[in-house]
Formats: structure tokens, C-alpha cells, sequence
């Protein structure tokens, strides 16, 4: 502990600083690091949907090149005119027949002008008679012979067609040397076979036109399914590696990574071709992308590193600065006997403010409070010295009483003997001023002296009753507390020519409280009042019982009266205080009792 400790910064500006490194900046770099993983994960997914539509586009771009060439397949063999002549091309003159079916070929192609690439059409008749679109390379000649092959090739498969990949290309003024043809018999219902047609389209200037939209950064590669390449747009090879995991995946479409060229393959199958269109996009481009989005932001982390770092200090400055200042005049205090005072600069903050003037004060309040206990402190010892001026009478009539009953013990006068003695109780009583609460039995035992004394005074007048609970014997009540009380009942409340009066002194538990009460059945307060002369003086017991019990209980203690014409009842409520002796001699179980507030 004490280790770790000495690591840590002492002062409040480096907590604060580390503090905010800690809970901040530090889980704002692991976080903006995860994002841009997250980006880069998604950015490559977006790049492989990216490469799947361009795939898709070029996969649709030639099935549908392949779609128009059965499309046109069907139109020549729904023109009834055309298969007259090919079915009877003896009927015809040589020149008209070739205009007449040049025409068909040409308004087809013209049917289909919105496509990107032109179809080339080469028709065989019965007889062996060649027509085509387009100017050929070679002159024409009868074909009787190629029209019997293929006749017997197409009815050795399992289709009445067949798509010829790399077909030669006998079109004059066409670049490259292959064609994508279909080869298909020319049948009737009725007639029978009719003839041949090879519908073709040049390859290479349809992947030519694809390739107009195509990234640069993306190759596009078509190779057959036993691996042979057949057009690509870049020198470079496709691995064989990857090919061979093409053609083994043996699915219509995928993409997959690879690691060795770090590049991404988008592939789909043609399967009528037998062909495989691959797309491959090299990981470099996103890379460097990458590269570039993360220098961006790590420039952007580092500035904003380098502004958090200068205005946590500023922050911390300004917060711990007035501190520093106030702590200066706290250690100057002591030195400078409280007269010191922090002075607040402009530009400070309400609470730097709030607490220099909050400092001020307590200074002030601590010089007062002071200089108060100091002038409490001269009455206290003015006092003291009065009472040890005043003790020295007491004594003196003390010891004077204690004469007076021995002398009448001497002379046999028993009632002064006892007076003597009940009186020199009461006044041992009041000499020790260091005692303010005694236990109940004590208080009681005080109160049987006054009324000893009282007794001579008024003979037969008063009774007083004793009503306390055993279990409360040592509780702890003020010092005369039930003797001012009993002093008003027999001066003030009875009418001595009138009868005996009766006073009650009682003492119980309820609860955690003691309850004190003295009662008499005199004449009232109220009559009391009206009769002058008999109540003078009549309220300053109880006053000063009221005041004491305050200053000795505080708000736990309280004095009830309540009188009426069938005379007083002054009760007095205290919290229960067993005395240490109660505790060794008396009864446990009583104790038990009260501490538990039964």
C-alpha cells in the first residue's frame, strides 16, 4: 500500500491530469482503434458487394448477349417467307434469294440496335447454300458437307443446340480471331429440317465494351471449366491456385480471399458456356486507402491529444491555484495568530470566491469565538473565586449547627438534636457543587430532611406520601428537585387554618424516561394568586427547576404543571439513569427493563 502510494501524484492538478488520461483519452484511443477495425472489416465487405453487382453486371451483360442470340434464333424460325426459301432455294433466283434473306438477318440485327455488340448471322440451306450478314473473309461456297456434320453432332446431344466458345472468326474487318457462336438446326413441323444457323457474337469486342466501366484497379478474367484462360484484361495471371479452387468450390457464385496474391475473387459460372467469369480486386487499393483514413485520424487523435493535454493543464491551473493559495494562508494562520485574510484575484470562479470568503469568515469566527472563551474563561475563574470566598460561611455555619446539636444532646433536647442534623444534611448538600445529579434515594432522603424540619414549623398541618417504585431507587435526578416543589405545596398551596393537607411524591418508569411527580390537594393556584401575601415569591422554584433541567437535558427533560381548585400537580420528566450502584446490588432484571424501554 504504502508503495503503491509513492507512485501516485500527491498533488490535485496531476490526479486530475492522470485522471483524465485514465477515464478519457485512454478509452477514446481504444475505442476510435476498434471503429477503425470495424471500418476496415466493413470496408472490405463493401468492396466485395462492390465486385458481386460488377460480377453480376457482366454475368447479365452475357447471358443476355447469349439471351438476343436465341431470341434471334426464334425470329428466323417464325419467318415464313425465309423458310420457304431455304426449303426450296431452286424456286428462287440466286441474287433475289441473297437479298431477301441478307434483309431478314439485317432487320433483326436492327431490332436489337440498343445492344452493345452486333450479331453476326452465317445460314446454310438444304442445298448447301451460304448467307451471312456481314462481309466474310473467304468467298462463300457450298457447305453441304458442314451442314451434315453439324446435323449429325447436334442429334449425337442432348440438345438440338450447342455454343461454340471459340469459334473462328471469318468476319472481314473484325478485330480479334474468336467468336462466341450458337449452332443450331433449323427445323419445321411440317417440312422437316430446313437448314443451319450460326448465330454469332464477337467475344473480345463485347468484353472490350464491358470493360469501359470496369475500375481500373480490377481485373476481369473468363477461363473454361477445365482452367483454360479465354480473355483478361491485364497480362497479368490468375494464380492457379485460385482456379483451382473455383472450379472445386463447384458453385454457381462465391468470392473468397487470397492470401497468397492478397487480392479479393468474385467468380460466376456460365454454365451453358462451361465458362467461369472471375473478377479480382487487388487488396493494395484498400490498403492504401486504409493507410490513408488511418493517418487521418491518427493525425487528428495527436492534435487532439496535444489540445486536451494544454487545456487540462489551463483547467487545472485555474482550479488549483486559488487552493494552493488558500492552503498558503491556512499554514500562515497558526504563524500569524489567525490575522491573516485571503484576498480573492479577478477572474475567479463563484466557487473559488464562495470558498475564500467562506475561509474568511471562519477566521473571523474563530477570533470571536476566542476571545468570547477567553472572557468566559476571567468570569468563570471571578466566579470561582467568589464561591470559595462564599464557602467559607457555609462552613462556618455548619460547623456552628453541628455545636448547637450537640450541645442539645447534652441538655436532652431530642427535637433540636434532630433539626440540627436534618439541617446540616440539607446544607452538606447544597456546599458540594461539584455533584448535580444524585441518585433518587439520595433526593428522597433530602426531602425527608426539609420535611423534618418543617414539621416542628407546622406541626400537624401536611402529610407527605412516598409513592416511588423500588426499581428507580438509583436513578439519577438533579439535586433539589423535588424540594423546591414540596416547599410551594406547604407555603403557598395549603390553608393551615383550615385542616391537614396531603402531598404525594411519586416516582415511576414509563419507558425510557423517569417521571417525577408532586401533587397536592390544596386550595389551587388561582386562589393562591388572590390571596396577597401568600404567593409572593411563588414561581421562582419552578422557574429555576426549568432552567436547570434544561441546561442538564437539553430538550429531553420537561416540567408539567396543572392546577385546579382541587389543588396542584407538578410533573417532571427525565431520561432513566441507573446509578453504577443500582448496577452491582439491585435487581439486573429492572435494568434489563428500562434500558430496553419496557
Amino acid at each position: 500500500m504504502q508503495t503503491r502510494r509513492k507512485w501516485l501524484p500527491n498533488t490535485l492538478k496531476n490526479r486530475l491530469f492522470i485522471a483524465y488520461i485514465t477515464l478519457l483519452m485512454i478509452p477514446l484511443c481504444i475505442g476510435i482503434y476498434y471503429l477503425f477495425q470495424h471500418f476496415e472489416s466493413i470496408r472490405q465487405i463493401d468492396m466485395i458487394d462492390r465486385m458481386s453487382e460488377r460480377m453480376q453486371q457482366v454475368y447479365i451483360s452475357l447471358t443476355d448477349m447469349m439471351a438476343f442470340a436465341y431470341k434471334a434464333n426464334i425470329m428466323l424460325s417464325q419467318d415464313e417467307s425465309l423458310i420457304q426459301i431455304m426449303h426450296a432455294p431452286d424456286k428462287y433466283d440466286p441474287l433475289e434469294r441473297k437479298k431477301i434473306i441478307e434483309s431478314k438477318m439485317f432487320g433483326i440485327n436492327n431490332s436489337f440496335f440498343f445492344h452493345q455488340t452486333e450479331l453476326y448471322f452465317r445460314l446454310i440451306d438444304r442445298n448447301g447454300n451460304v448467307y451471312t450478314s456481314y462481309a466474310p473473309n473467304d468467298q462463300l461456297t457450298n457447305e453441304q458437307k458442314e451442314l451434315q456434320d453439324w446435323h449429325n453432332k447436334l442429334q449425337a446431344g442432348n440438345r438440338p443446340y450447342r455454343w461454340v466458345a471459340d469459334d473462328w472468326n471469318d468476319v472481314r474487318g473484325s478485330q480479334g480471331n474468336k467468336l462466341l457462336s450458337l449452332y443450331i438446326m433449323l427445323d419445321d413441323d411440317l417440312r422437316g429440317n430446313y437448314g443451319l444457323a450460326r448465330i454469332s457474337i464477337n467475344i473480345q469486342e463485347w468484353f472490350r465494351n464491358t470493360l469501359k466501366d470496369n475500375p481500373a484497379y480490377q481485373d476481369l478474367t473468363i477461363f473454361t471449366g477445365q482452367g483454360e484462360s479465354v480473355m483478361q484484361n491485364k497480362e497479368t495471371a490468375f494464380s492457379p491456385e485460385s482456379v483451382k479452387r473455383i472450379i472445386s468450390s463447384q458453385t454457381q457464385n462465391g468470392h473468397f480471399k487470397d492470401e497468397r496474391a492478397l487480392s479479393l475473387v468474385n467468380y460466376s459460372y456460365v454454365e451453358e458456356l462451361d465458362w467461369y467469369v472471375v473478377s479480382q480486386m487487388s487488396l493494395s487499393e484498400l490498403q492504401q486507402e486504409v493507410q490513408r483514413l488511418r493517418l487521418m485520424i491518427y493525425l487528428f487523435l495527436i492534435i487532439l491529444i496535444i489540445v486536451f493535454i494544454l487545456v487540462t493543464f489551463f483547467l487545472a491551473s485555474r482550479m488549483t491555484q486559488p487552493l494552493y493559495v488558500l492552503k498558503q494562508g491556512m499554514e500562515e494562520a497558526s504563524d500569524k495568530k489567525l490575522n491573516v485574510k485571503i484576498a480573492v484575484k479577478r477572474g475567479a470562479t463563484d466557487e473559488i470566491r464562495s470558498l475564500s470568503d467562506s475561509f474568511n469568515r471562519m477566521i473571523d469566527d474563530v477570533v470571536a469565538l476566542i476571545a468570547r472563551l477567553k472572557q468566559e474563561e476571567r468570569q468563570k475563574q471571578a466566579v470561582r473565586f467568589q464561591m470559595l470566598l462564599y464557602q467559607m460561611n457555609p462552613h462556618f455555619l455548619l460547623n456552628t449547627l453541628n455545636t448547637v446539636k450537640w450541645i442539645a444532646r447534652k441538655e436532652k433536647q431530642d427535637a433540636i438534636a434532630g433539626i440540627c442534623t436534618s439541617l446540616g444534611l440539607i446544607l452538606e448538600a447544597s456546599l458540594n457543587s461539584d455533584i448535580e445529579l444524585i441518585p433518587l434515594q439520595e433526593e428522597i432522603k433530602l426531602l425527608r430532611s426539609y420535611e423534618s424540619i418543617q414539621a416542628f414549623r407546622f406541626r400537624e398541618h401536611f402529610t407527605i406520601i412516598y409513592e416511588t417504585e423500588e426499581a428507580v431507587q438509583y436513578a439519577l435526578v438533579p439535586k433539589f428537585s423535588l424540594q423546591p416543589l414540596a416547599e410551594n405545596c406547604i407555603a403557598h398551596g395549603f390553608n393551615m387554618t383550615e385542616g391537614r393537607g396531603t402531598i404525594w411524591v411519586r416516582a415511576r418508569a414509563e419507558g425510557s424516561e423517569l417521571v417525577l411527580e408532586v401533587e397536592d390537594n390544596g386550595i389551587g393556584m388561582e386562589e393562591a394568586a388572590r390571596r396577597p401575601g401568600r404567593r409572593s415569591g411563588h414561581g421562582i422554584g419552578l422557574s429555576n427547576l426549568r432552567e436547570r433541567l434544561e441546561l442538564l437535558f437539553k430538550r429531553e427533560g420537561a416540567l408539567e404543571l396543572i392546577s385546579d381548585s382541587e389543588g396542584t400537580l407538578v410533573r417532571i420528566r427525565l431520561p432513566l439513569l441507573i446509578a453504577a450502584p443500582y448496577s452491582q446490588k439491585g435487581d439486573d432484571r429492572h435494568v434489563d427493563d428500562f434500558i430496553s424501554g419496557r
